[in-house]
């Protein structure tokens, strides 16, 4: 509904306009919404009668009204006279406005003056083009959509789009016709239009922006074809179900009526999608020229070492002043800088290097330092061959390796002599994790890695780093991995001076992990002397013993024994009886079915019963566990 009223006020303003623009008179009564034309002699021959009363609706039409519609035959005149008489325009603007104090106010040059200064007043064109796009599809549209472009080919935008663009309408209202000139003869010259390929070129330009507008419409008008192209596809879908339904089989057997229907259907539902499709004519309707009258100044500026000139315009139709733009972020400036390449700059671009301190632009090349962060130009700053990036001076230097220029975010300082050089050839210390040169790196023969933090073994005279030589836990030597014993028994690195056998096992060990039996003094060593948990005294395997039950070692002094086996026990693993009081062992442990005390196997006799329990009977009666109070206890 919305669309089609907007529709409806496009049609209509577009018809007002149209005959307003050629002189007719146009009377508006507010009791109906019927318009009454009064024609000028040439629309009257056009149209074929003096007078045309309009009306928008076809509800409102009578054989007294003239509809206006797309499509509709008063339409199609309109179009028709727009295409004879408007195929080409040119046209004058007037000039409004003073350009030459503005010209002269208009910049305001900071580090640069003024050699030169060159007023002139130019003809700037404009280029109307106006493209006729119909929409086809089951119904018909049709819109004129303008497209204005400068000389140059670039956009010229328009009230309806931006708040600051031109009103087309006043355009060609305040426009004039161009003064005729007289040739040599005397007689009026043709007027001279611009070169065709520039015309061509133009035309091909706007026609993307026209193409572009109709896409955009096509997607509107497609959401409003879609229903009604569902709404008759159903319906015919409908009436040939009904049809196809009614037919007996009886009547066709064969199923050949319900084929032919069924393709009918088919058929027509083609018709129908084929006669909704969307189709987009776009054609050059025509175009008009208007020429601008324009104040242009040439002002030529310097610094002493260069000059540059810079333009300023201004349209004397419309009033708009035209600075020059900045070269690094392209807006127009009145406060003009010019930096070291001649180029014109606002104050919000200019940089300034840190070493010349000469004025540049972002693009003419300032690079920041990637140590101190200076921004330098390319002749106050130094290419790293590294990185790529541009080093101050005091920040870059050769690399005495590969002798380029780096910057010093790429080198890095040996740990071991102090040059500085690039990062990529430095290695890493195995000890340290340091980075070192190569004249000070030395390859470890024991772990592969390169180091400098070296040491010299006794016995090879060979150097290792310091993460694989190991001191003799006896002689205190520095030693080398390959010369080196590490005992078991106490997890010490001994040298091969410091290693002997033991006479008791025979295996090496070192000289500090001798000892002698307590008993028989005899030599031992930590893997065969066996120490006593209760003293720490050390014995041979000999005087050793073990526990039965923790096998924990222990001397002769300190070890127990099982009154009934004779098992060797420590003091953790010794029970004494309650009954008897001798020393027994897990093995010979019973208890009690009564009263559940653990003893001694031979104070438990057959019975299961310690002696106590056997002759509580006889002294005291015999008790039923079942009616103890304690058989209550879940416990």
């Amino acid at each position: 509904m919305a669309l089609a009223t907007s529709r409806h006020h496009a049609l209509r303003d577009f018809t007002l306009h149209f005959f307003a623009a050629f002189g007719a008179q146009i009377t508006q009564r507010d009791s109906d919404s019927a318009v009454w034309v009064d024609l000028p002699e040439t629309l009257a021959t056009h149209f074929g009668k003096p007078g045309l009363h309009l009306t928008f609706q076809n509800g409102e039409t009578t054989p007294h009204t003239d509809l206006v519609a797309y499509g509709s035959r008063l339409f199609d005149q309109m179009m028709d006279f727009l295409e004879r008489r408007g195929g080409v325009t040119l046209l004058q603007l007037p000039r409004q406005h003073q350009g030459a104090d503005q010209l002269l106010r208009a910049i305001q040059p900071r580090n640069v003056a003024v050699l030169g200064l060159k007023l002139e007043e130019q003809q700037h064109r404009l280029f109307v083009f106006n493209w006729h796009i119909t929409y086809r599809s089951d119904d018909k549209r049709e819109e004129l959509y303008p497209v204005v472009l400068d000389s140059d080919g670039q956009r010229v935008a328009l009230a309806d789009e931006d708040e600051k663009g031109l009103v087309l309408q006043k355009l060609l209202i305040d426009g004039e016709p161009l003064p005729v000139e007289n040739d040599e003869q005397g007689a009026p010259a043709s007027v001279r239009l611009p070169p065709m390929t520039h015309l061509n070129r133009l035309a091909e330009s706007a026609r993307k922006y026209a193409l572009y507008h109709a896409d955009v419409r096509c997607v509107t008008f497609e959401a409003d074809i879609l229903p009604r192209l569902h709404k008759v596809l159903s319906r015919l879908t409908s009436y040939y179900e009904q049809q196809i339904g009614e037919v007996y089989d009886s009547h066709d057997p064969q199923g050949e009526k319900r084929r032919v229907l069924e393709d009918d259907l088919q058929r027509k539902i083609g018709e129908e999608i084929e006669n909704h499709r969307l189709r987009v004519q776009v054609e050059l309707f025509s175009y008009a020229i208007l020429h601008t009258p324009t104040a242009v100044a040439n002002i030529t500026l310097g610094d002493g070492k260069q000059s540059v000139m810079v333009q300023i315009s201004r349209n004397l139709y419309t009033g708009v002043l035209s600075r020059p733009t900045c070269h690094a972020c392209g807006d127009e400036i009145a406060a003009l800088v010019l930096d070291r390449a001649g180029h014109v700059l606002c104050e919000e671009c200019l940089r300034q290097c840190a070493g010349c301190r000469e004025i540049l632009c972002d693009r003419c090349g300032l690079h920041g330092c990637p140590v101190c962060a200076e921004q330098l130009c390319e002749e106050c700053s130094r290419y790293c061959w590294s990185c790529g990036l541009r080093a101050c001076a005091e920040h870059s230097s050769p690399c005495p390796v590969c002798t380029d220029d780096v910057c010093h975010a790429c080198q890095e300082e040996c740990a071991a002599c102090g040059i500085r050089q690039c990062r990529a050839h430095l290695r890493m210390d195995g000890v340290t994790g340091d980075l070192i040169c190569c004249r000070c790196a030395v390859r470890c023969p024991g772990c592969q890695q390169d180091s400098s933090h070296l040491a010299t073994c006794s016995a090879s005279g060979q150097r290792y780093c310091t993460g694989c030589i190991v001191t003799c836990a006896h002689c205190q030597r520095l030693v080398g991995p390959a010369f080196v014993t590490i005992d078991p028994a106490d997890g010490r690195a001994y040298c091969a001076d410091c290693l002997t056998a033991c006479p008791g096992c025979g295996q090496l060990v070192g000289r500090g992990n001798e000892y002698r039996c307590q008993e028989c003094g005899e030599r031992c060593c930590g893997h065969c002397a066996l120490r006593c948990q209760t003293c720490a005294a050390f014995l041979c395997p000999s005087h050793g013993l073990r526990c039965q039950g923790c096998h924990a070692a222990l001397c002769q002094e300190h070890a127990a024994r099982c009154e009934l086996g004779g098992e060797v026990l420590c003091s953790v693993c010794d029970a004494l009886c309650p009954g008897c009081g001798y020393s027994h062992c897990a093995d010979h442990t019973a208890a009690c079915s009564l009263c559940l005390q653990v003893y001694c196997a031979a104070c438990v006799g057959e019975s299961g019963e310690c002696e106590t329990c056997r002759e509580f009977p006889s002294r005291y009666g015999e008790i039923v566990m079942a009616d103890e109070p304690i058989a209550a206890d879940a416990r």
